[in-house]
């Protein structure tokens, strides 16, 4: 299943996982407040509270983080 997800940055929150870094990340969508946890890989640096991303999963694993203008 393929899945959109677009909101604002409530939380960031970075976590090394064997040398790995993280950043589990809460995004506020017009729907519900989501958690959603994505390599540095995809976005750096970190995103801040505030910052609109667009979140494309696959399966339920996120495939490309982007930042985007607030709407």
């Amino acid at each position: 299943m393929y899945e959109t997800l677009v909101g604002s940055v409530l939380q960031v929150q970075t976590a090394s996982i064997h040398g790995v870094v993280f950043y589990d990340v809460v995004l506020q969508t017009d729907s519900s407040a989501i958690r959603v946890r994505f390599q540095d890989t995809f976005l750096n640096p970190a995103p801040k509270p505030g910052e609109y991303l667009k979140v494309e999963l696959i399966l339920g694993n996120v495939s490309d983080v982007q930042r985007i203008p607030a709407p």
